[in-house]
């Protein structure tokens, strides 16, 4: 089966995946993982796409509702918010699978719609196992069926003792994709029972160019890209989060500033500066606060990576337009600014995970200044 897979990024996987439709040889089962917003979950679409309708052309009637998420045969599962008061035990599998359908129609207005995080979500047991019985059945208008678990990270011990039964018996013809930005919360048995594929963030330039086919303006999908750091699926959340006024001052630029201040105040002020600014930053809620405060780590994580290529000698990629605060930060070993990204990153997860934000963030910043972290005087 010959298809062109159409996701952005990742061109030596997108060949990889071709040549193992081409060659009949797909895999049954795949983890998708690497840094979140990657196009992942675009190729898994495609893959899908094939999968179900044996051809992936963009004017293919089956393969178009695959990527609309709107094909019987396609089942797409993600971590979900329980609403109201009823516990998850006392749900029925279809009012579950309610809960995944709001999803999809979420994603056919926009593939690119990052789901509500807002509050701890879980994929429940029960619908898992329901749906990877349904993944066995008679396709219902396809070649086959496909099934898609976003964030499977998410998946709780035991529900994923009932996903390594079906990796280990694999339905015939079926395919299963896992997406996942930290696979090592997945067990050593469900990693042994997939074939990993590691997607590299999305370059600045192919950010934009998406952007640019979404009718962003340059100066503002210039900025959007630079926050996202090759996060396709971030920079779309923060466009709608702060939807451009004509005449007003941009408060994505405002907001970007404003962490960027804080960085460095907690990377070159003393430390009741530091202190000060974190617990007036933590007092400082709007709605999503535990969004924003996961954004503001993910912008310093994209900070870190352009002091680690300052280090190296490189030029800077993102903060283009901030030569004097990276020259002003310079001077921390690359061990440093790596620990560095990854305590961001996991830190991050925390806060996403409702750590109590004040705690994690001291703790965080304080770390920094500690032992083979710590800056050495000039």
């Amino acid at each position: 089966m010959a298809c062109a897979l159409h996701f952005p990024g990742n061109p030596r996987l997108r060949a990889q995946l071709e040549q193992a439709l081409a060659s009949g040889r797909l895999a049954g089962s795949y983890l998708f993982e690497g840094a979140a917003g990657a196009g992942q979950e675009q190729a898994a679409i495609e893959v899908a796409a094939a999968v179900i309708a044996g051809d992936t052309d963009l004017e293919n009637p089956a393969a178009r509702r695959v990527r609309r998420y709107a094909h019987p045969d396609l089942h797409y599962v993600l971590p979900v918010l329980k609403p109201g008061s009823k516990s998850w035990n006392d749900m029925k599998p279809e009012e579950i699978f309610e809960l995944f359908r709001e999803e999809q129609a979420r994603k056919t207005e926009d593939p690119y719609a990052q789901p509500d995080y807002s509050r701890q979500p879980v994929i429940p047991k029960k619908a898992l196992r329901e749906l990877l019985g349904i993944l066995c059945t008679k396709p219902y208008e396809g070649r086959s069926k496909a099934l898609i678990i976003r964030d499977a990270d998410i998946i709780d011990g035991d529900a994923q003792d009932t996903l390594l039964k079906t990796l280990e018996e694999p339905p015939p013809g079926r395919v299963i994709i896992l997406i996942s930005a930290r696979p090592e919360a997945l067990r050593p048995t469900i990693l042994s029972r997939c074939q990993r594929l590691p997607f590299d963030p999305l370059s600045r330039e192919e950010v934009l160019a998406i952007l640019a086919q979404r009718g962003f303006s340059s100066p503002r999908a210039q900025l959007l890209a630079t926050l996202a750091d090759g996060n396709i699926e971030r920079a779309i959340q923060l466009a709608a989060a702060e939807p451009e006024a004509a005449g007003e001052e941009n408060p994505l630029l405002a907001r970007r500033e404003a962490w960027l201040e804080l960085l460095e105040i907690c990377e070159l002020g003393s430390e009741l500066d530091m202190l000060d600014a974190l617990q007036a930053y933590v007092r400082g809620g709007g709605e999503n606060v535990t969004r924003e405060r996961a954004e503001f780590l993910a912008l310093a994580v994209s900070w870190y990576h352009e002091l680690l290529r300052q280090a190296v000698g490189e030029a800077p990629r993102l903060h283009v337009d901030q030569g004097a605060r990276l020259a002003r930060q310079a001077g921390l070993a690359s061990e440093a600014l790596v620990e560095r990204i990854q305590r961001c990153d996991k830190a991050r997860a925390q806060l996403l995970g409702y750590a109590n934000a004040q705690l994690t963030l001291l703790a965080l910043f304080f770390g920094f200044r500690q032992g083979r972290l710590a800056r050495r005087p000039a």
